[in-house]
């Protein structure tokens, strides 16, 4: 996995922390909003519309919840295409990301992230 691609999986991963330590379904109907607003203003961005669609089916099913979760955490290359037109940007906090992407990098240069 390129640098760049991990260090997208390892704010997803704390963003996925985030999201299901309590009631996800303010922060997807949140990222739904976001995905929705600037997938009208990008329609050439197919990622932001497959995650409206996404979202929309996570909000209103659990199974669908788990598939997003999913999703979201893995390493295929549809996985990290998606990440690359995140909806989550209002999930961490500033302080939360800088510590994430910290510790991404202390793991990624003593070799021992995953």
């Amino acid at each position: 996995m390129f640098r760049h691609d991990a260090k997208s999986l390892a704010l997803y991963r704390a963003i996925h922390r985030k999201i299901t330590a309590g009631d996800p379904l303010p922060y997807l109907r949140a990222a739904r909003d976001w995905a929705a607003r600037f997938s009208a203003e990008r329609p050439e961005d197919i990622w932001l519309a497959e995650w409206v669609g996404r979202l929309d089916r996570a909000i209103a099913s659990e199974a669908e919840r788990e598939d997003l979760y999913r999703l979201m955490l893995s390493s295929a290359q549809h996985a990290i295409d998606m990440r690359s037109s995140s909806p989550f940007p209002m999930v961490l906090t500033s302080k939360e990301r800088t510590m994430v992407l910290k510790e991404f990098e202390r793991q990624w240069e003593a070799g021992g992230w995953q």
